[in-house]
């Protein structure tokens, strides 16, 4: 890792260190309580921060790949691959977060019924099999066929994001509508304020991906040549 990309990558972990700790306690001491569901209410600014997270990383999956398809690169593959990877962890913290957040307020963990859950446990599965696909594939085709996979599977994120918005879901709310946000100004700001975080969390954990995979093709690189030497 260089002097540079290191300092850079310090720089960011300062940033998102400080925003989660802003979110944190503004989340829990200072942002308004929720009158119908009193304290369990504040995980959703989390749970929808990290939802939204976790699509908009493997949608840069899915530009990656496009991009690698275009100019086969090692670095838009790290990026596929990084991206899928933090996607996927965003997306379990999200089904967590639900289920705590569901099983307090209404007294279920899960429903199979409910098309949100239903196609959101798609999408997980989907990209937990880009894995398979990824470890299965010879070397010379394997970041091809990966890229193809991100683009083709991302069409499970728009299905799964707006299924709540055309059944009922008693389940899951619809928290934005094309009105706005069904909040207050003072619960959207801290909620912006938890969505940056998250953002940035998800941007500097890609980074971190992105150097040490870089790290790791420059030391079997190496190899290589000491073995041919």
């Amino acid at each position: 890792m260089t002097e540079p990309a290191a300092r850079r990558l310090l720089v960011m972990g300062i940033v998102t260190a400080g925003l989660i700790a802003l979110a944190v306690v503004g989340l829990f001491l200072i942002a308004p309580e929720d009158a119908g569901q009193g304290q369990v209410q504040r995980i959703f600014y989390f749970h929808v921060a990290i939802a939204i997270v976790s699509m908009i990383a493997f949608a840069v999956a899915c530009v990656a790949g496009i991009m690698y398809l275009r100019r086969p690169r090692p670095w838009w593959d790290d990026v596929v691959v990084g991206s899928v990877r933090l996607g996927l962890v965003f997306a379990i913290l999200t089904v967590i977060t639900g289920s705590i957040w569901a099983k307090a307020s209404w007294g279920t963990w899960w429903v199979w019924s409910d098309p949100r859950l239903a196609t959101y446990t798609i999408v997980i599965v989907l990209y937990a099999a880009y894995f398979v696909l990824r470890s299965s594939a010879e070397d010379s085709r394997r970041a091809r066929y990966s890229a193809v996979y991100a683009v083709v599977g991302f069409a499970s994120v728009p299905v799964s994001f707006y299924a709540v918005r055309i059944a009922q879901s008693y389940v899951h709310p619809v928290v934005f509508t094309s009105d706005g946000a069904a909040m207050s100004h003072s619960m959207l700001g801290w909620f912006m304020v938890s969505f940056a975080a998250m953002v940035m969390l998800f941007v500097t954990l890609l980074q971190r991906e992105l150097l040490q995979s870089r790290a790791e093709r420059a030391i079997h690189e190496l190899k290589l040549r000491l073995e041919q030497g």
